[in-house]
């Protein structure tokens, strides 16, 4: 499986699971939503999705990234257990500088359901201060429930 080269300039989004296997009765793993390369963001919205029978949503919790310099951010999460998706904005508060570099935005806590394998798709969009539009690429993660 190759991946195309990231672009220099984009954003990048990655779901680091605790591995490539999930045990049944074994759990919460936890799957970070870090972030790299981050330009100067104010704004971030990560959609996560994956197979509901296989995985379920235990809770969302939120990381240190977006409140770099002691700036306060909104966190807002919504999961659909049904659909398999996990959606989570996070919204820094009269931002004029915005969050750089690297870090921990979220994490997403999966309890094992069935055995079986699922990719977990993540996709984002964010916003620099003024709304200006960043380029975002995401790197996906596949697991197998045993």
């Amino acid at each position: 499986m190759t991946q195309a080269a990231p672009a220099s300039n984009a954003l990048q989004l990655a779901l680091t699971p605790p591995g490539t296997e999930f045990r049944m009765g074994g759990g919460p793993y936890t799957v970070p939503i870090s972030v790299s390369n981050a330009p100067r963001t104010s704004t971030i919205t990560v959609t996560l999705t994956f197979n509901p029978a296989v995985v379920k949503v235990r809770s969302v919790q939120e990381g240190s990234f977006m409140r770099q310099g002691g700036v306060s951010a909104q966190f807002t999460e919504q999961v659909d257990p049904s659909a398999g998706r996990v959606d989570v904005t996070i919204v820094r508060d009269a931002d004029v500088v915005g969050a750089s570099g690297s870090g921990l935005l979220a994490a997403v806590l999966f309890d094992p359901v069935a055995p079986g394998a699922t990719n977990i798709a993540v996709s984002g969009s964010a916003a620099g201060p003024g709304a200006a539009a960043l380029t975002v690429q995401a790197s996906p993660a596949s697991v197998t429930v045993k």
